[in-house]
């Protein structure tokens, strides 16, 4: 699916010149991550690619997450861009999922003069804040996508009856909206347009995969679940856990700072022992939550619409915790992978290792930087 047609509403399109080199920029609580790439003869290249800790730029330690200022964060992207030696400031930042709403929601089929009016309608029952202070957007999911996932007889039945039609809903706060402008305008980055993290993501690790798949992003504050069938995303969850906690339970079980807990939980992970302790017994009731909740999710969308998720995709800097996907695969039936954002793009044979093991990470901003070139 072409997201540009979605959340057109975010930047206006104008007659661009073909770019160079672009840039993504993601936005984290507990980082910032950018990636550079261009094309060169038909072909997609890795420049560069960096990222920083956000807490030393609020006194807090590396991995504590923090919900810096526009200044802290411009400061910190001028930081970003020197030290990866990024030459470009043409590019996309991704809007965080906590700061924007997304949500399918049916609606009666009516003309496309009426639609406008009937989804502002319907999506004040979704939206907690006035509709006046949101930009929002939609896409309405073609009828041939809902006949091929199954619903329910009698489900159907009410469906026909009713002549209801699924529209994928976004919205992003008119205040969030200004602010990532303004760290635009004073980071001096050409912005061709602002996109919620979730389309980023599924555009770097998905592919033109049409079976129904689960993204994880496993991110410092709360973990986010889409599942994605046909390319549509047809569910957004949040679980309020992230790799936060685990680092927070690894400080407390062994009495050390947090500094220290995350370093232990970068080095060590889940199978390996910290002198006579072993951190798995104390983070495992965490992961156990988290993946619980990934499991009753896809359960009632299998339920739901008798489409089984084939497989869950680990994204975000959580993912990269030592042995979770072993653990992982022992608390849900669905097959688990870690993504592979890098292998979409071309880079060095020498940097095959250290991508494969960042690739999680990068999920989103890479996924902005395609969009990019894929205006084009």
């Amino acid at each position: 699916m072409d997201w540009s047609r979605v959340l057109g509403w975010i930047k206006k399109p104008k007659l661009w010149q073909t770019p160079g080199s672009v840039i993504g920029v993601d936005i984290g609580f507990s980082s910032v991550k950018v990636v550079q790439i261009k094309t060169e003869q038909g072909r997609l290249i890795l420049e560069t690619y960096g990222e920083i800790a956000t807490g030393p730029y609020g006194d807090l330690a590396v991995g504590q997450a923090i919900n810096l200022n526009t200044e802290q964060i411009v400061t910190l992207l001028d930081d970003l861009f020197r030290e990866a030696n990024v030459t470009s400031r043409t590019g996309a930042i991704a809007i965080p999922l906590r700061s924007s709403l997304l949500v399918t929601m049916e609606v009666p089929e009516v003309s496309n003069k009426e639609l406008p009016q009937v989804v502002s309608l319907e999506a004040r029952k979704y939206v907690p804040v006035p509709i006046s202070e949101v930009a929002l957007d939609w896409w309405v999911i073609p009828k041939k996508i809902d006949e091929e996932i199954t619903i329910p007889t009698r489900e159907r039945e009410n469906t026909l009856k009713t002549k209801m039609v699924e529209v994928l809903v976004a919205a992003i706060h008119n205040d969030t909206l200004k602010q990532y402008q303004a760290i635009a305008q004073a980071a001096k980055l050409d912005t061709r347009f602002f996109e919620i993290e979730t389309f980023g993501a599924i555009r770097s690790s998905l592919g033109t995969e049409l079976s129904a798949t689960a993204i994880l992003d496993l991110g410092a504050g709360t973990a986010k679940m889409t599942i994605v069938d046909y390319g549509i995303v047809r569910v957004s969850h949040t679980i309020n856990k992230g790799a936060q906690d685990i680092t927070t339970a690894v400080s407390r079980s062994l009495g050390v700072s947090f500094a220290k807990a995350e370093e232990i939980k970068r080095k060590v992970g889940l199978m390996e022992q910290v002198g006579e302790e072993h951190i798995a017994p104390t983070v495992n009731p965490m992961i156990e939550f988290i993946f619980s909740e990934v499991n009753q999710v896809i359960l009632d969308y299998q339920r739901k619409y008798s489409r089984a998720v084939n497989k869950i995709i680990l994204i975000g800097g959580g993912s990269l915790l030592a042995g979770l996907p072993e653990v992982a695969k022992g608390l849900v039936e669905t097959p688990i992978v870690l993504g592979e954002p890098f292998d979409r793009v071309e880079a060095p044979p020498f940097l095959t290792d250290v991508l494969a093991e960042a690739g999680p990470s990068f999920a989103i901003a890479l996924g902005v930087a395609l969009r990019v070139l894929n205006n084009h």
